[in-house]
């Protein structure tokens, strides 16, 4: 059987139906996916008509080409693959951008923890407890450490930061005075790179390693 309201598609987007035409159309399209389907399609039809410059509302004298209206169904279907193309690049920019932020958020977050401190092993008796932690910059390797002095041991004393290298060539990477009973928390770093590291080590003045961390 031919669906009665197989016409009124496009009336029905343009607005054109009257009240109870509009009301049984309303009703049909909730059993028809057909209908449905081609009023999806029409759809943007209302806003190609409002784009159109006043002279095409003029009146003319010659008859509507027989083509006009299937000309603008193209025109219909055109916006509406433009729309869908639109709508899977948006979908694919979200998408980039989720990860884009889900890559953003976690960086500062594993970035500010840091490299793990190690803890360093004591190469003879001494009243220092150290972890170093060594990070990749673009100018080298930085080498944070975390110390301890014991209490007991009388007043601070200096101490060095010395790299040193695979080649056994050591490397001075700064110094700094431990309190007795404090945390002392020192940044120092060298030129070489992580890979070139084979352990770093606290010295004495003298240059005595006292902790060494092996990479």
């Amino acid at each position: 059987m031919t669906d009665p309201f197989i016409h009124d598609d496009a009336v029905y987007v343009l607005g054109a139906l009257s009240e109870p035409e509009r009301r049984a159309f309303e009703a049909h399209l909730a059993t028809c996916p057909d209908c449905r389907a081609r009023v999806a399609e029409v759809s943007p039809l209302p806003r190609l008509l409002a784009g159109l410059p006043e002279e095409a509302f003029r009146p003319v004298d010659e008859p509507v080409p027989e083509t006009a209206l299937p000309g603008l169904l193209r025109a219909v279907g055109r916006e509406r693959r433009r729309r869908r193309g639109l709508l899977v690049t948006l979908g694919g920019l979200a998408a980039a951008c989720v990860i884009a932020l889900t890559v953003v958020v976690a960086w500062p977050s594993q970035h500010s923890a840091g490299p793990t401190p190690q803890a360093m092993s004591a190469l003879v008796a001494n009243p220092v407890h150290a972890t170093a932690a060594l990070r990749d910059v673009g100018w080298g390797t930085e080498i944070r450490l975390v110390c301890h002095y014991d209490e007991g041991y009388g007043s601070g004393f200096d101490y060095a930061l010395q790299i040193v290298d695979k080649n056994g060539g050591t490397h001075p990477a700064g110094t700094w005075r431990l309190t007795p009973g404090k945390v002392t928390t020192f940044t120092g770093g060298t030129a070489l790179p992580r890979s070139q590291i084979a352990s770093v080590q606290i010295t004495l003045p003298s240059g005595t390693p006292i902790l060494q961390l092996k990479v």
